[in-house]
């Protein structure tokens, strides 16, 4: 799987909730979106904004600035982002910036799932080292 990481900003809803469904069985890629949206909110959006647009703290995780290259100017971010599996394991090392590494795998997967689909990026299953290895955001 490809994909081309300059997409359009797209708004995380994460204070708009429709009614309330039936959850989705554990282990599909839909559950694991739902988790990593309750994490991020959680544990993310203070720093990278409700929608993802980034703040004066954090970059953008949602949009055409998410996940470049390159770091920018002054980042905390010290290695080239080339594919998904390069942002997984910088962050889960690094994020969240108060209790780095605080995480479980499955928790940083499921929040990057969550920002991965909100980038547009199409997932058909839940998101692991080798299909995040597959995921190219920068060839």
């Amino acid at each position: 799987m490809r994909a081309h990481f300059l997409l359009p900003a797209l708004l995380i809803a994460c204070h708009h909730e429709p009614a309330a469904k039936a959850p989705e069985p554990a282990g599909t890629i839909e559950a694991q979106i739902e988790q990593g949206k309750q994490l991020y909110v959680a544990r993310c959006a203070k720093c990278h904004g409700d929608a993802g647009q980034g703040s004066a703290k954090a970059p953008p995780v949602v949009g055409k600035g998410a996940f470049p290259e390159k770091p920018r100017e002054g980042a905390k971010r010290d290695v080239d982002f080339h594919t998904a599996a390069d942002v997984f394991a910088w962050t889960s090392k690094h994020m969240p910036g108060d209790a780095p590494g605080s995480l479980s795998t499955d928790q940083y997967l499921a929040i990057f799932a969550f920002d991965l689909t909100a980038n547009g990026i199409k997932l058909d299953k839940p998101l692991d080292g080798p299909a995040a290895q597959a995921i190219v955001l920068h060839p």
